[in-house]
């Protein structure tokens, strides 16, 4: 299957309506590139959040733009574990009037120039319980009470809790 039609494939988004849950006893946690790349790299913190998945107390989301970082990153896409994983993630649609709408906030944020990325994983996130990455400039971008932008390690301590 060459590159385009594996992400027409994998890029189906899952229609949720504002405010909409499919199980509102999970919560609903998006997944930013660099987490799923440490999974398949072995990062234990990571990997209980997977675990945590196949356990039913969480429910993983991405965007097309996740799944295109992950496409394109040499060392992912072919492994056998992305292909288990991949048909556990909720694919959200982006969102592109929230992500115009978030200019104004990353150009007020001093010292740091966000990737487009960024913008487009928080318009497709800000629906999500919680968005879990290792890029601690994500706090700064987000205003509102959810997503809450946490690390991986920070997860596993609230699930750990709950």
């Amino acid at each position: 299957m060459d590159y385009n039609e594996e992400v027409e494939q994998l890029a189906k988004p899952d229609q949720v309506k504002h405010g909409e849950r499919a199980d509102a006893n999970q919560p609903l946690v998006f997944l930013d590139t660099n987490v799923i790349i440490e999974y398949l790299r072995g990062d234990p913190a990571a990997a209980q959040l997977f675990t945590a998945e196949a356990a039913g107390r969480i429910r993983f989301a991405v965007n097309a733009i996740v799944l295109q970082e992950l496409l394109l990153a040499v060392d992912t896409a072919g492994r056998p574990e992305f292909q288990l994983i991949r048909d556990h993630l909720r694919v959200l649609p982006v969102d592109f009037a929230k992500a115009e709408a978030l200019l104004p906030r990353v150009r007020a944020v001093r010292n740091r120039m966000a990737h487009s990325n960024d913008i487009l994983i928080l318009s497709s996130a800000d629906e999500c319980d919680f968005l879990v990455t290792s890029d601690v400039d994500f706090k700064s971008l987000v205003m509102a009470e959810k997503p809450q932008v946490v690390t991986p390690e920070e997860l596993v301590a609230h699930l750990r809790a709950a």
